[in-house]
């Protein structure tokens, strides 16, 4: 990274690229509060200053903007993620009631059913389309089972989720593509959240419909929107986490032997690659007040995007940061977000991805990426894989 700081405006695609990571210390050492007038966005990118924004929702408010860059108005307000206390304190506290530990752990024999079957798959095939031949459909099994949609149905939603997090300019009399995707899942949800109001079944919509805190329960409005965040947010998140883990043991056969040799590693295998690729590369807030940081002032109102990507890379919170290291003691990083927003589906992500390599690494004799056919997820807010064929022969 050269130039000055006058000179440079961080895009929102450098996620997209094969490493962004030099760029981002580039920013941490000389601009960690950088201000780029092309995207009309605030980054923050050291460790310290995300931890405390993301702790500190009485400043840095999640329901003015939204969570996603450029968010939707639409969205605002209306989801876990877009919302501040009071309204999120009670939202959260329903969901809390519906997903609970006992979801996860009714969850984990399916979950190591399929681990299972599509791994064994895998290694018939010999050379797999990760994506589409693990993880899509193991996404989509799961995913579907905790809300009641049918794993077919889920391949088709897959597209929607897909387009929700797409920031590309449409063509002259066209709608945005993340719109459409958002109404089109909107559209299946409600007629989904009407069948199981009349039906309750044994799904996480239907929990949440029941569930009550003091007398109150969710409308069927934040029900659906909250259904919406869990599944696009659950499918993006955990796909990108499996597949940066799989690009990880290509590029470090170090660790894929140490892991390989001892699975008892594998958590630790997973938390380390939340830390050194994370999934979700950052999260928008915006500042209830003016904010004066590293000489700067970001004024009330603003969009800054709180760099997770770069803060678990960043040397004054990691001893040599840019080292994938299975045995690191320290492993607060920010790979679930923190504060009152901590990612609720956290514990199945580590179980999903706990079960799938422990069942993925025993079958493989061989570990190759092909990247000259590979295609990275173009999302200014999540880092991973659309396309990732793999040898395990």
């Amino acid at each position: 990274m050269t130039g000055t700081v006058t000179e440079f405006n961080y895009p929102i695609l450098l996620i997209a690229s094969d490493d962004p990571y030099p760029t981002y210390k580039w920013m941490r050492d000389h601009d960690p509060a950088h201000y780029s007038a092309m995207e009309e966005l605030w980054v923050l990118t050291r460790y310290a200053d995300c931890s405390a924004a993301f702790k500190d929702w009485k400043t840095w408010s999640s329901e003015r903007r939204g969570n996603l860059i450029n968010d939707i108005p639409e969205r605002v307000g209306k989801s876990l993620g877009t919302s501040d206390p009071p309204k999120h304190t009670f939202a959260r506290s329903i969901v809390n009631k519906a997903f609970t530990p006992r979801t996860v752990a009714d969850l984990k024999p399916k979950v190591k059913a399929l681990a299972q079957r599509l791994c064994a798959q895998a290694r018939e095939k010999g050379t797999i389309e990760f994506v589409s031949d693990i993880s899509a459909p193991f996404n989509a099994a799961i995913l579907g089972a905790m809300f009641g949609v049918p794993e077919q149905d889920f391949i088709q939603l897959r597209h929607w989720l897909d387009d929700f997090f797409k920031r590309e300019k449409p063509r002259a009399g066209e709608e945005p593509r993340q719109v459409v995707a958002m109404r089109q899942l909107r559209l299946y949800l409600d007629k989904l959240a009407e069948a199981r109001q009349k039906e309750p079944g044994d799904d996480l919509m239907s929990a949440m419909l029941l569930a009550e805190e003091d007398g109150r329960r969710l409308a069927m409005d934040q029900v659906v929107v909250t259904t919406m965040t869990f599944l696009t947010a659950g499918f993006e998140s955990t796909n990108n986490l499996f597949t940066n883990l799989t690009y990880a043991l290509s590029l470090h056969p170090h660790v894929l032997a140490e892991v390989r040799a001892n699975p008892d590693l594998i958590p630790a295998f997973v938390e380390e690659g939340m830390r050194w690729d994370a999934p979700a590369q950052g999260f928008v807030r915006s500042p209830t007040r003016d904010v004066e940081l590293h000489g700067k002032l970001i004024p009330q109102g603003a969009q800054v995007l709180l760099h997770i990507g770069s803060a678990n890379r960043d040397e004054r919170e990691f001893a040599d940061p840019d080292r994938f290291d299975l045995h690191r003691a320290d492993q607060r990083h920010l790979g679930m977000g923190q504060g009152i927003h901590f990612c609720v589906g956290a514990p199945l992500g580590r179980v999903m991805a706990q079960f799938l390599f422990e069942e993925l690494l025993p079958v493989s004799t061989r570990w190759e990426i092909d990247l000259n056919h590979a295609a990275r997820v173009t999302t200014p807010n999540f880092r991973g894989f659309v396309q990732l064929p793999l040898t395990i022969a």
